[in-house]
């Protein structure tokens, strides 16, 4: 937890954490949950919405079903599910698994590039109506789909909420047209480094539109908390891309109730 200017404390949440390891990783990488809570501890992050190695690498069931048990003691720990469309049956029919999520206050994590199939309504309309419908988060990498899907989808499920996440700062001439098209596109900040950035940002479509990541284990956090914090913001929007603005997606309280 650290304080804006004024004093008052900014809780930060992290959207974009794993756990677990995967084949290949490299050594100085944790992969145990109580490594994970004690980086957390070291950077002032409170709570954090947490995906499975195993889910976005590997089996999204196997994985989703290890997240849950490993996450179940620790109060801020929420976990973020690794979904697929339904047609192959890996996974729960759709309107199932979109209210298990809701139940736990989750959200989901898509992978179309390395699980194969696309963020489309031919192939995962039934996905996205449920996610829809229950006002689940959807978590995807841009290296995992393309402007062009993530403004379909949008156009077609106005209520849907979706957090890009690993962009890069060269992405403005493609993201603002989004914002200001789709007012249910966000855009995690961890690896957004552009000068004034996301004080741009803010000025142009408001903080509602900015989450707080730090890509750990394979990103450091220290950056995106001073991105935060040494912004030219007020306190209270500080706090609402800290993490007011993911735990209202989530429909949680300021302090952890799960």
């Amino acid at each position: 937890m650290s304080s804006s200017a004024g004093g008052d404390p900014i809780r930060f949440m992290d959207c974009h954490c794993h756990v677990g390891s995967f084949e290949g990783m490299e050594e100085p990488h944790f992969t145990e949950v109580e490594d994970l809570l004690a980086e957390m501890k070291h950077l002032g992050i409170s709570d954090a919405l947490v995906t499975h190695r195993w889910a976005s690498r590997w089996s999204p069931r196997l994985g989703n079903e290890k997240l849950e048990e490993i996450i179940a003691p620790y109060a801020n720990l929420y976990p973020c599910y690794v979904a697929l469309p339904p047609t192959t049956g890996e996974i729960a029919p759709p309107a199932e698994f979109a209210r298990a999520v809701r139940a736990n206050h989750g959200a989901v994590r898509v992978c179309p590039s390395d699980h194969q199939w696309r963020l489309t309504d031919w192939c995962a309309g039934e996905l996205l109506d449920a996610l829809e419908a229950e006002s689940i988060p959807v978590l995807v990498a841009m290296q995992q789909t393309s402007w062009d899907d993530i403004a379909g989808t949008l156009e077609r499920h106005a209520g849907l909420s979706i957090i890009v996440l690993d962009t890069s700062y060269r992405i403005n001439r493609s993201i603002y047209p989004l914002f200001a098209r789709y007012p249910t596109l966000r855009l995690e900040i961890h690896s957004y480094q552009i000068p004034w950035g996301i004080e741009d940002v803010t000025e142009r479509f408001g903080p509602e539109r900015l989450v707080f990541g730090t890509g750990l284990p394979e990103s450091d956090g220290g950056g995106p908390i001073s991105q935060v914090m040494y912004s030219r913001l007020p306190g209270e929007q500080k706090a609402l891309i800290a993490g007011g603005n993911l735990r209202r997606m989530l429909g949680i309280e300021e302090e952890p109730t799960r």
